[in-house]
């Protein structure tokens, strides 16, 4: 079965819980495609935020409160760190200094 190539409108972060909810909708729908039924078993395989209305919410209350990127706050909430490293490696890339009560705070977040 051939499906037409999809036209992108937008582009927007997702959570794992929004790819899935997502996914799940369209294959109600209609068939997946092979690349979209691996994306939707991983996607429900390793979304360790069930909601996606809850994790959507966790990625603005990040970006808000620590003034982070998009991209960066929803790899917190897909990845759900432990631990300050953890926090610090996903952190990185931004060049800016956080503070050890800031690490806390965001692990809390993740995982409340």
């Amino acid at each position: 079965m051939e499906f037409p190539v999809p036209k992108v409108l937008s582009e927007r972060n997702l959570t794992l819980a929004e790819v899935r909810d997502i996914l799940e909708k369209i294959e109600s729908k209609r068939e997946l495609t092979n690349f979209e039924r691996y994306t939707l078993e991983y996607a429900r395989k390793f979304a360790k935020i069930e909601e996606p209305a809850k994790s959507r919410q966790i990625v603005e209350e990040l970006v808000r409160t620590f003034d982070l990127p998009e991209s960066i706050a929803v790899q917190l909430v897909n990845i759900k760190p432990r631990d300050q490293g953890e926090v610090r490696l996903i952190l990185a890339p931004l060049n800016k200094v956080y503070s050890d009560d800031d690490y806390r705070k965001i692990i809390e977040l993740v995982n409340k």
